[in-house]
């Protein structure tokens, strides 16, 4: 088997992804993983599509962009080499990251820069603008044996002095706090 990771960016419009996954599928490919958002009109879409005979680029490109209204859509195609299993992140390591504030420049760096610093991985982001407040999600785990509590503490005095209110959750009250 092998597999490619596609990206696809576009102007959004109705049926991007159903046109995607039909030629993703009538080269007899399996979409193994998909994320796909729109952010102010524009369409992104990455997906790991693996595929039971060899596949080459040349052949997958010619398929997307011969979908109609695909050919205008900037593709991005890289193997997929099978990595080592990834290390399970169980949901006590696993919290909601949330900071906002006035907008400017720099606010995504120095809130990331400083997670880098403290060995603390991002597994996922989401920022939106909002009347002059620019607000980030991030989705991360804490490293083994982290105090939480002190992590809390100076992540808040740190982007404090950018201009940035923090909150730290755990993930699974999180979502429980913030259901419907």
């Amino acid at each position: 088997m092998n597999g490619y990771v596609i990206s696809i960016m576009s102007q959004d419009r109705v049926g991007i992804v159903a046109d995607v996954s039909g030629a993703i599928k009538k080269l007899g490919g399996n979409l193994e993983d998909v994320s796909q958002s729109v952010m102010r009109g524009y369409f992104t879409m990455i997906v790991l599509a693996t595929f039971p005979q060899k596949m080459d680029e040349e052949n997958l490109r010619a398929e997307l962009h011969s979908v109609k209204g695909l050919s205008q859509f900037e593709i991005g195609l890289l193997p997929y080499v099978e990595a080592p299993a990834p290390v399970p992140v169980s949901m006590e390591s696993t919290y909601v990251l949330m900071a906002s504030g006035p907008d400017r420049a720099g606010l995504v760096y120095s809130l990331s820069s400083y997670l880098r610093e403290k060995g603390i991985n991002i597994l996922d982001l989401t920022t939106k603008f909002d009347q002059g407040n620019y607000i980030m999600v991030y989705q991360i785990t804490l490293p083994a044996g982290t105090d939480v509590v002190k992590f809390k503490r100076s992540v808040k005095i740190a982007m404090e002095a950018e201009g940035l209110n923090v909150e730290l959750r755990n993930e699974a009250i999180f979502h429980k706090t913030n259901e419907i």
